[in-house]
């Protein structure tokens, strides 16, 4: 008999002698159940400990003393300087750097990759078997959100298998949503029927919203260097570029997050087909696409370059369709806001 089919008989066993009784969460798998401070655990190959916590206004003057590229956070934001002791327990070389890990709060909202360079000593490294690499990263949170969570989503190690969750704070920890915040309606369901500005399209699992959008030198201004750097020479040309403005919402039971791309959002033709040559750019800050925990909000921005025949043939149509072959697309209309600016 196969020692995996051996295994599985020995578990089911232990699970029957229990009668029945469901396997807890161990601390770190979740986010009702993080890890608290100063707490080993196994993450996949790694044994990781947060050592050190710095939020509020010490966070930024540190975050700030260590590079004098690092800007300060943006109103209503904070740094927060997490330093952590991660152990290679595995048999192989392995890296680890600040972009593995994220923050999330009771919004919900997981947000990641700062930029800002951490103080000394960086964790960003190399650690080869049994050896221990300690050092900070940096993140960021809004000033007032309560119940900071580290998440160890590792960017190299494939699947969900070594995530794991950290307490920030003596205590924080956030429960799974036990009820949808919102039912799903019939908004949007036909390209001939858009939903348009503040109307609410709910999904089994999102609610979406159009706030408004941005066009042309709007998107220009608005957006960083990547995003400039496509236009030739020194000023903006008039290129067809397009921002929408979108309030997302994760409306599932639970506690298990989901993550939202940009390619949830297509320009679609009349009759719903998906519109050839589009270039996605960069969004502006912030960005709509991101991990969403149950019952997380955000506001953001989705961007486009529009084609030519697109422009010219006047539809003003994105799908919702977070996942192809999902059965339940939706229909926003951009509508007369748009402005052709083409010379």
């Amino acid at each position: 008999m196969p020692i995996r089919t051996v295994g599985m008989l020995l578990l089911l066993v232990q699970i029957a002698a229990l009668g029945g009784a469901p396997i807890q969460a161990a601390p770190g798998d979740s986010r009702s159940e993080p890890a608290p401070l100063a707490t080993e655990v196994v993450a996949g190959p790694w044994r990781l400990t947060v050592a050190e916590v710095v939020t509020g206004d010490a966070a930024t003057e540190q975050v700030l003393a260590a590079n004098p590229a690092n800007e300060a956070p943006r109103d209503g934001f904070t740094y927060v300087a997490v330093r952590i002791t991660a152990v290679n327990d595995g048999d192989q070389p392995l890296e680890i750097t600040g972009d593995d890990f994220a923050l999330t709060t009771a919004s919900g909202v997981v947000r990641r990759f700062t930029g800002a360079v951490p103080p000394d000593p960086a964790l960003d490294g190399v650690a080869q078997p049994g050896e221990t690499r300690d050092g900070w990263v940096v993140l960021g949170a809004p000033v007032n959100d309560d119940d900071l969570l580290l998440l160890y989503d590792s960017v190299s190690l494939s699947g969900d298998w070594a995530d794991r969750v950290f307490a920030l704070s003596d205590g924080a920890a956030i429960d799974p949503a036990d009820s949808p915040l919102a039912e799903a309606n019939e908004v949007g369901l036909t390209p001939d029927d858009p939903a348009g500005i503040g109307d609410a399209i709910v999904t089994d699992d999102w609610e979406v919203e159009l706030l408004g959008i941005a066009s042309c030198e709007e998107v220009f201004d608005m957006s960083d260097f990547r995003v400039q750097a496509l236009q030739v020479g020194d000023s903006y040309d008039s290129a067809p570029w397009l921002a929408v403005n979108l309030k997302i919402t994760n409306i599932r039971v639970g506690g298990d997050p989901a993550y939202l791309s940009t390619t949830a959002f297509m320009l679609v033709e009349s009759d719903g087909s998906t519109t050839s040559n589009v270039i996605t750019l960069t969004a502006p800050s912030p960005d709509a696409s991101g991990t969403y925990y149950p019952g997380a909000t955000r506001e953001g921005w989705v961007a486009f370059e529009l084609p030519a025949p697109y422009v010219d043939s006047g539809t003003t149509l994105i799908r919702f369709l977070p996942f192809r072959g999902e059965p339940d697309e939706r229909f926003i209309s951009f509508g007369e806001e748009w402005t052709d600016c083409r010379h």
